[in-house]
């Protein structure tokens, strides 16, 4: 073999073995595609609130007062019964839708409430008068403007109303006689006549006060109608409202 020859198969056998450690320093995986990053993102446990809770107290609903009820004994009466509940009489009878202030009786279940009454204001503001409310069944005593009593009465019925408008007493007699269809009184006490046939007078035939049951005449208890006898005076002026 010439020494051209010799080097040139030198030469292919480096080049072989330069080859087979190249080979060897491949690693198995080194060929795999890239793969792709993946991060995994940790939620952080949530830190429990240390605000303290507020607690809302229920708003307290009113309780209504319990209506308070009397049972009426025997004996008693309107007028004591209001007194002894410091309560007006007539507000005691409206509260109870009483048109009589003397029809109760024994067992009888009243309320104790009173229902305000508006007092009217006299129109005469100098001396004497008197005012009769037909609607309310009582009687208003005024001097110089100013209430001194008011009185329950018994006015005309439906079929004998009493007259309404301003009139004046003319005649005052301390007893006499009545008389009319179906009726025959004598000795009644303490009558004024104000119009015609028409007068203030005290009754002993009933009682029943705050309900209509005259002629036309104002009925009233005998010591009341004493008291405006002895009050009024002929002229004194009277005021009769519906």
């Amino acid at each position: 073999m010439s020494h051209r020859q010799t080097l040139f198969t030198l030469l292919l056998l480096v080049i072989f073995i330069s080859a087979c450690d190249f080979s060897n320093d491949i690693s198995p995986t080194a060929a795999a595609s890239p793969t792709r990053e993946i991060k995994i993102l940790q939620t952080q446990p949530a830190v429990p609130s240390t605000a303290t809770p507020v607690v809302l107290e229920p708003t307290a609903t009113p309780t209504p007062a319990t209506p308070e009820y009397y049972t009426v004994e025997s004996g008693d009466t309107l007028a004591e019964i209001a007194k002894r509940f410091g309560l007006d009489l007539y507000g005691l009878a409206r509260a109870n839708h009483l048109t009589n202030i003397n029809l109760i009786y024994a067992g009888q279940q009243l309320l104790i409430a009173s229902i305000p009454i508006t007092i009217p204001k006299a129109t005469v503001l100098e001396g004497k008068q008197i005012l009769v409310i037909l609607s309310e069944q009582k009687t208003y005593v005024y001097e110089d403007g100013l209430l001194l009593k008011e009185f329950i009465v018994s006015t005309g019925v439906a079929a004998f109303p009493t007259v309404t408008g301003s009139y004046a007493i003319y005649i005052k007699l301390e007893s006499t006689r009545m008389t009319g269809p179906g009726y025959d009184l004598t000795d009644v006490p303490w009558t004024m006549y104000f119009f015609k046939g028409y007068g203030f007078h005290g009754t002993y035939w009933h009682s029943n006060f705050g309900t209509p049951m005259s002629h036309g005449c104002i009925n009233m208890y005998t010591p009341d109608a004493d008291w405006l006898y002895h009050w009024a005076e002929v002229g004194t002026p009277v005021l009769i409202l519906p």
